[in-house]
This record gives C-alpha cells, structure tokens and sequence, in this order.
C-alpha cells in the first residue's frame, strides 16, 4: 500500500515541478503534515480526492515521506510540506470545498498534526 501512496505523491510531485508561481517579498505559506496512518484504504481514498488539488490553489507538494526519520523527538513517520504565494493561500487551500471534502478521508484514517504557517524572507540588506 506504501507503494501506491507513494506512486500517487511521486505523480503529484512530478506535476507540480512544471507548475511554478511567481514569488516575491511576500512570505510563502506552508501547510505541514506530520502523522502517522491508521487506515491505509481511507489514506489512499485521501490521496485520490487531495492530491490534485494543491495547484489549484498555487501550492506545490516540496516534501512528501511516508517513512520520515526522527532525529530528535518523536514525530510521526509520515512528513507532507506543501508551499503556497502566501499564508492567505494556504488557508484558502485548507477551507475550500475540495479539500474540506477530502480532509475528512486523511482526519479519519491518520493521526497527527497539521499547522499552516509563514515561511522566513530573509532581510533586505
């Protein structure tokens, strides 16, 4: 099953390297996913409705590892970064209709945390 997901995230990413956005001095966004999967057919039934939406909202997948190693703490094996133009697009991402529809495939089958948050632009000097 880790295949499959991993199939369908190497897809998604390989899509989304010819999908770029144009940045500026506004700070991306990020949505980062940290769990650890419980049901694996109601993972894979997220990653069917969830993986082709990102672009659509200008994000693209940076990091997905179904099998993350741990240097200090205990974090869930499972790490998902997606980059977004903004924190306001993220959201936007995060509470739209598709994904609210598909979040409820990854919340039932998985458990972790997810935070969306501002990247660092470094000063100007």
């Amino acid at each position: 099953m880790k295949k499959i997901a991993f199939g369908v995230a190497a897809a998604i990413a390989l899509t989304l390297t010819t999908t770029a956005f144009a940045q500026d001095s506004q700070a991306p966004g990020y949505m980062i996913a940290n769990y650890t999967i419980k049901d694996q057919a109601g993972y894979n039934k997220y990653m069917e409705e969830a993986g082709p939406l990102a672009p659509k909202f200008g994000g693209k997948i940076i990091v997905f590892n179904l099998n993350a190693t741990a240097v200090e703490g205990e974090p869930k094996k499972v790490m998902a970064i997606a980059e977004f133009p903004s924190v306001a697009d993220a959201q936007r991402f995060y509470n739209s209709p598709q994904y609210t529809a598909a979040r409820k495939f990854r919340v039932a089958s998985t458990e972790g945390s997810v935070i969306i948050t501002e990247g660092f632009v470094p000063p100007k000097q």
